[in-house]
């Protein structure tokens, strides 16, 4: 079946649905209901065209009003209660149901293939960012190495130069990174993590290897397993950028690190003096503001104090199993308020149709005969003999849609509404007279034309 075709036979049953519930019977009402609302669900969440619906809508509708009106015995309050309910209930709310639905899952979709769109534009960006973290405390490292061979060389010497234009081209490829991360960076893009494969103990060799000097002291089991493969990434990372700006802003102090990870959360403290007067930091450096995107995300922390002595970094992240753990936690508890607003709804609307049966059940006890005791009432019989029939108390009036040309002729008269059951909300009513407790007469009466 194509689509085009799935789509008219839609309308037609949408249209169909808004002509045959204002005119069914209780019985056929019933039956005719509940699917009414499915398919005029299934109408607004294929068709796309909201005017056809439209159409098909007021077409049934308009032909639903136009069969009430030429039909005999219905008033304005029934043809009011047979379009409100049949059309407007189990009819049009449905469809607009279904074209929200259909609405939101396409939003989704754009939603969705934008962000796809926006992931493939940020992933050289990432990969590029990546790379400057670690070409850059390279050349920290690099620029550490060459200081510490200009200390031993002579200041007039050829070879001392050359150390010093190689420091210098250091520090100006660290900026030209620096500017090629800028442009490739949107403003608003989160800081990547870097799984690099290199160990924290590996990281501290090679700057020691450089020419570093590093207090390193851990507190608790080392960070291997693959249940902390992110938090070691995070320690990792933290690490890295903190020794590049040791070795660029205070090459020949001593850094001090301090792991713990006993406790929660996990915690990183790099420090180290600072010699002279502190070098401001470069208007294109992100890697301080980096790595607090990256720690927050993981809900982590990260504090820096620095003054001009001293430069303190300490970052705190929880363990990854532990993330994982309040994840699954969020998920489950994200489930259960999607449940609970579908379950909160439901049963909202099933206490409102219980309430309304009940309404409906005392109303049908205190005020209906049925057609059929009707029948077994005969004029001249006492009211203990018809109350063997008539349960109902009844009312004293009619209701006002009923044609009451022919009044009674004389004495008490109780009126009665005319139904088969307790759904059925015709508007029928039967009068019974009383003289001197013996019913004199027992008429049917009908709503006006």
């Amino acid at each position: 079946m194509t689509t085009q075709l799935k789509q008219i036979l839609l309308l037609i049953f949408l249209a169909l649905s808004a002509y045959l519930l204002p005119i069914s019977t209780s019985v056929a009402w019933l039956v005719l209901a509940p699917v009414a609302a499915v398919g005029s669900f299934f109408a607004g969440r294929y068709v796309a065209s909201a005017l056809h619906g439209i159409v098909a809508l007021a077409v049934g509708a308009l032909a639903s009003g136009v069969s009430l009106l030429l039909s005999a015995h219905v008033s304005a309050l029934t043809f009011a209660l047979n379009i409100g309910t049949g059309v407007v209930l189990f009819v049009l709310l449905p469809w607009w149901a279904g074209r929200a639905r259909a609405n939101t899952l396409a939003f989704r979709a754009q939603e969705r293939h934008h962000l796809e769109l926006q992931a493939k534009l940020r992933e050289r960006a990432r990969i590029a960012e990546a790379m400057h973290d670690q070409l850059g405390h390279d050349m920290a490292l690099l620029a550490l190495s060459t200081g510490g061979l200009q200390v031993s060389l002579d200041k007039d010497s050829e070879a001392y130069q050359q150390a010093v234009r190689i420091r210098a081209q250091a520090d100006e490829a660290v900026e030209h990174l620096h500017e090629i991360i800028e442009v490739l960076r949107e403003p608003d893009e989160q800081a990547s993590l870097v799984l690099s494969g290199q160990s924290v103990d590996r990281l501290i060799n090679q700057a020691r290897n450089r020419g570093m000097q590093i207090n390193y002291q851990l507190s608790g089991p080392a960070l291997i397993d693959a249940a902390d493969a992110e938090t070691g990434a995070v320690m990792r990372q933290v690490l890295q950028e903190t020794l590049t700006n040791a070795a660029k802003y205070a090459p020949q102090q001593p850094v001090r690190i301090n792991i713990d990870t006993l406790h929660q959360p996990v915690r990183v403290r790099i420090s180290n003096p600072l010699e002279g007067q502190p070098v401001p930091q470069r208007p294109r450096a992100s890697g301080l503001s980096g790595l607090r995107e990256v720690l927050e995300r993981y809900g982590g922390s990260l504090s820096v104090n620095h003054s001009e002595a001293y430069f303190d970094v300490i970052a705190e992240v929880q363990h990854s199993r532990n993330r994982r753990e309040s994840a699954s936690a969020t998920t489950t508890r994200k489930q259960t308020s999607r449940w609970l607003l579908v379950l909160v709804p439901a049963c909202a609307v099933a206490v409102m149709v219980a309430c309304l049966y009940v309404l409906q059940l005392a109303t049908f006890r205190a005020t209906a005969l049925s057609p059929a005791d009707f029948q077994q009432l005969m004029p001249g019989m006492t009211r203990t003999e018809v109350a063997q029939h008539v349960q109902a108390q009844g009312l004293d009036q009619p209701l006002p849609v009923i044609d009451e040309s022919q009044q009674p002729a004389s004495g008490q008269c109780r009126y009665y509404a005319a139904r088969t059951g307790v759904l059925d909300f015709g508007s029928e009513m039967f009068r019974l007279c009383f003289t001197d407790d013996v019913l004199r007469s027992a008429e049917h009466l009908y709503p006006a034309p």
